[in-house]
């Protein structure tokens, strides 16, 4: 490493993309920081894949065990089958919290350092990060940027994290309703009708578009269709968009068709779960500072080596925000 620089690599961003990339640094003989604003794992670990597959699982044994008509088939008999709301929340945060502890020890067991707090380009090879204990600034001959994604939320519609909420705290599970609105019909959106619908909940999921699933290939949607939606306590509105959502007891959604924008609808739901997408999490990195624009939905324009384009510094990405190519 040049004495010019503290690290070799900073990677801003400890999610599943920047663990990987630290890990891959190390390997390959670079002195090595990561910054992390939040938690280890990003994402996938603390709001995404890990503690939505656990509720998925606990919540489809709930379903498999209350399905008597067809353990009766096989000669087994069930009754009175119950869960506890609370345990099963616990369950997803305790497989997170592990995860959580082996990225860091796997990290640190390699010597890379792990820094607290909120980082931003300064520069050229520069960063600042803002740390508990106050601002720092770190050199590095390269960056690489991974900060993740977070929810999409459209205008119009009002989130409160009670009973207006994305998929961060619906993960937490604090409460149950008994009918809650999902808009969005991707696969956060089946994954959590999937989760409400086993543990007694009453769904209908809003879609803007003409269909459900619409960005799903066409055979996989149909048997989602037959096998997620079909034999569930699910409503469905297609082709409707979310004018407004305004939280409450109860939540008011005003449904208006998706050409005119005129009003066909008024539900008036428990809770609504704002499932409409992720976005990148590219705001106050301080891609200013390196005259460095991101497209209208937030991604970063690169290379084909993942390099960003539009500046002269070497400042390279990773993860989510590599899907924008350099045109």
């Amino acid at each position: 490493m040049s004495d010019a620089f503290d690290y070799d690599l900073l990677i801003i961003g400890a999610g599943v993309g920047g663990h990987g990339a630290a890990l891959h640094a190390v390997k390959s003989g670079l002195k090595t920081a990561i910054v992390e604003a939040d938690v280890m794992g990003g994402t996938c670990v603390n709001r995404g894949c890990i503690p939505s597959k656990a509720l998925l699982a606990a919540s489809g044994r709930v379903r498999e065990l209350r399905n008597e008509h067809h353990l009766k088939s096989m000669g087994i008999q069930v009754g009175g089958v119950s869960y506890d709301r609370v345990a099963i929340a616990d369950h997803a945060k305790n497989l997170v919290s592990k995860i959580q502890g082996d990225m860091t020890n796997s990290l640190t067991r390699l010597g890379v350092d792990i820094i607290q707090g909120w980082g931003r380009l300064a520069g050229e090879q520069k960063a600042v990060i803002d740390t508990p204990t106050g601002e720092r600034t770190v050199t590095a001959r390269d960056i690489i940027l991974s900060p993740g994604s977070v929810p999409f939320v459209p205008p119009g519609i009002e989130v409160d994290g009670k009973t207006v909420f994305t998929s961060d705290e619906a993960l937490k599970l604090d409460w149950l309703p008994d009918w809650i609105a999902i808009i969005g019909s991707g696969y956060i959106g089946l994954e959590f009708s999937d989760i409400y619908t086993a543990l007694g909940c009453e769904v209908t999921i809003i879609e803007a578009l003409d269909q459900l699933m619409p960005t799903f290939d066409p055979d996989i949607a149909k048997v989602a269709q037959r096998v997620l939606i079909a034999p569930r306590d699910i409503d469905t509105r297609a082709g409707l968009i979310a004018k407004t959502v305004t939280p409450g007891n109860p939540v008011v959604i005003e449904l208006a068709n998706r050409e005119t924008k005129e009003m066909v609808e008024i539900l008036e739901v428990d809770a609504c779960l704002v499932a409409t997408g992720r976005i990148p999490a590219t705001k106050d990195l301080g891609l200013e500072r390196v005259g460095v624009e991101v497209d209208r939905r937030g991604f970063i324009p690169v290379n084909d080596q993942l390099q960003v384009t539009r500046m002269a510094n070497r400042c390279l990405i990773s993860g989510p925000l590599a899907m924008l190519p350099a045109k």
